[in-house]
């Protein structure tokens, strides 16, 4: 699992009564032909276990909600020694019940840690904000409407070395994403958009096809509408597959 990934697509809509939050994910060949995925779910959370590109372990949330209705989800940035920003993915889960947790768990976590580089979307139906990681350093910004993200830092400087079809892919993938997410209302017209293959089907597309085997691993979308939560898993490419839907945190 050593390596980078190509990238992932995540993001927020805002619908009547609450919201959709999404993530494609995104991994290299040998990741996916090991099809390791795991979900932890529990009576608090319910995520998807994120993986460490520099140990090839299991550790960390790649996308998850909490019973306080409040969804976090992470783009890959730079593969470098340090811990994993899946892992502050899983304290901000565990931990987050409004707004105000946020930006004091972020600046812990990095005061006390060296920080793979990453983006980290954290949203509740009514608020939300993008946190982005590198090193010893982080930003934070609140997010209003609906926002989607891809592979690019835009609060912190870029960093140097990335491969140059990363870079093209992320700019890609997050220009059909602003321009479909504005038009978004519901389950169905999010689903089509995760499944798109425009500009081409490949690298480029949000429905991610590599030619070494890589590409998008599954697609996972948190539907949050009053306290109805809902979570759909699709495992494959999502032009290839149907999503299936639990609901959490009932009773």
């Amino acid at each position: 699992m050593a390596g980078q990934v190509l990238g992932c697509t995540v993001g927020v809509v805002r619908v009547p009564g609450g919201m959709l939050f999404f993530k494609n994910r995104d991994l290299e060949g040998p990741y996916l032909a090991r099809r390791v995925t795991v979900f932890e779910s529990t009576a608090e959370i319910h995520a998807l276990r994120g993986g460490n590109l520099q140990t090839g372990e299991l550790e960390g949330v790649s996308i998850g909600v909490n019973r306080h209705r409040v969804c976090v989800a992470n783009t890959h940035i730079l593969s470098m020694p340090g811990v994993t920003y899946d892992l502050l993915c899983e304290r901000l889960l565990h931990e987050v019940r409004d707004r105000g947790d946020v930006s004091l768990l972020v600046e812990a976590f990095v005061a006390a840690h060296e920080v793979q580089g990453g983006r980290i979307l954290v949203a509740a139906p009514d608020w939300a904000y993008l946190v982005e990681v590198l090193d010893d350093r982080h930003a934070i910004q609140a997010v209003e409407g609906s926002l989607a993200i891809t592979n690019t830092f835009c609060l912190l400087p870029q960093p140097p070395g990335r491969a140059e079809v990363h870079d093209e892919s992320s700019a890609s993938r997050l220009r059909q994403a602003g321009q479909a997410v504005p038009a978004i209302t519901g389950l169905g017209s999010l689903k089509a958009l995760l499944r798109s293959h425009l500009p081409d089907k490949g690298d480029l597309s949000i429905c991610n096809h590599r030619p070494d085997g890589g590409g998008t691993e599954g697609s996972y979308i948190v539907q949050i509408q009053g306290e109805y939560v809902g979570w759909s898993t699709l495992l494959g490419f999502p032009c290839e597959n149907d999503y299936h839907l639990v609901q959490l945190f009932q009773g």
